[in-house]
């Protein structure tokens, strides 16, 4: 099978095929900033890495039977004639539908932040399935009337899939577009039953540096007074997505606290809370969900009160597993800071969920 991957990160892709043991080459791969195209190369053996789309050649690449790519989310203009690329183009969505068009890939799949659906009060979105099945394609299964005249004739299926639902305990939504040359009826996973919980994915004996100083327990309480979000008492299930600022203590940060190596619970720390009473601030029981990863990550908990020196970020290895990938992985990756380790598992896509969307998608594929 030969696979090809734009904005490739780390390479989910190419490592869901690992642990799904099916055989495959990695015709290309691209990845425009420099510490995730070093860990790329550590991981995986693509024949091609490039570092920018938008100066490829397309045609010089052979056909593939996969293209996956985990575009940015950017508004088009809806001015003009409404032509297909016209409309697309200047972003770099443009620069994934003219290598569709170029290459033909019988299968491919993107990926976005669920954000995109009202992007520009939704204009994005359409524009986007709109340029991909307009020409012959169809949308979730239906016929579609044609808006722009060069569509590129996919037929095409979308769902926001999260990634608690396939076996990482990550509230993690995002949408996924899947698009077949050939016309086939196509389903997506189904959710299931989650398993792990977050302290199923947390290390022991954690290295100081993960710890916040007393001057960071100080600047977490006085940011929470202007944290916005729900409060969530031990009892919840699920977390709310949050951000991965990593080296920043902010409000939008969550973070863990440890009685001696035992954990508590995990969210942001409320100004003023107890168990019975929540205030402003997050705050997840340990047997439930962890927030959403992004590109500036850290974790964690909160006691009664808090206590000195006893309040972590995930580390980069938790990070890591909250995305999919296996410890073995992790550690081929050398020479880089903990801040391009958080990010990269930030902007990753999780294996899980690429696992189990090419499972359906090659449901009857011989390995």
């Amino acid at each position: 099978m030969k696979v090809g991957t734009d904005f490739s990160g780390i390479g989910a892709p190419e490592m869901a095929f690992k642990y799904l043991g099916i055989d495959f080459e990695s015709v290309f791969a691209c990845e425009i900033d420099k510490y995730a195209r070093q860990s790329f190369q550590q991981l995986h053996k693509p024949n091609t890495l490039y570092n920018d789309i938008t100066t490829r050649n397309h045609k010089e690449l052979e056909q593939l039977d996969l293209y996956v790519a985990g575009f940015p989310c950017q508004a088009f203009s809806m001015a003009g004639k409404r032509k297909g690329f016209e409309e697309a183009r200047g972003t770099l969505f443009f620069n994934v539908a003219e290598f569709i068009q170029i290459n033909q890939p019988k299968v491919f799949v993107l990926e976005n932040v669920k954000g995109l659906l009202s992007h520009d009060k939704g204009n994005t979105f359409q524009t986007i399935v709109d340029i991909l099945s307009n020409g012959g394609g169809t949308q979730n299964g239906q016929i579609s009337l044609d808006v722009f005249e060069d569509g590129l004739g996919y037929h095409i299926y979308w769902q926001v899939l999260n990634t608690k639902d396939y076996g990482i305990p990550q509230n993690r939504e995002r949408i996924f577009i899947v698009g077949f040359k050939d016309f086939r009826e196509f389903s997506f996973p189904k959710p299931m039953k989650l398993k792990l919980r977050l302290g199923d994915m947390l290390q022991d004996n954690i290295n100081r540096k993960y710890f916040l100083t007393d001057k960071g327990i100080e600047n977490l309480n006085k940011n929470q007074e202007f944290n916005k979000f729900n409060p969530l008492n031990k009892k919840s299930e699920y977390a709310a997505c949050v951000t991965a600022r990593c080296n920043k203590v902010s409000n939008d940060n969550n973070f863990i606290e440890v009685d001696d190596i035992k954990l508590k619970q995990i969210g942001n720390i409320a100004k003023k809370s107890s168990w019975d009473n929540p205030q402003s601030g997050r705050i997840y029981d340990v047997n439930g969900l962890s927030p959403c990863l992004n590109t500036m990550q850290g974790g964690g908990l909160e006691p009664k009160t808090l206590i000195k020196n006893k309040i972590r970020r995930l580390t980069p290895l938790e990070c890591w597993r909250l995305q999919g990938f296996k410890d073995d992985d992790f550690f081929k990756v050398k020479g880089l800071s903990d801040t391009q380790l958080y990010k990269q598992a930030g902007n990753s896509i999780t294996v899980n969920v690429l696992m189990e969307l090419f499972k359906k998608i090659y449901a009857n594929y011989n390995k």
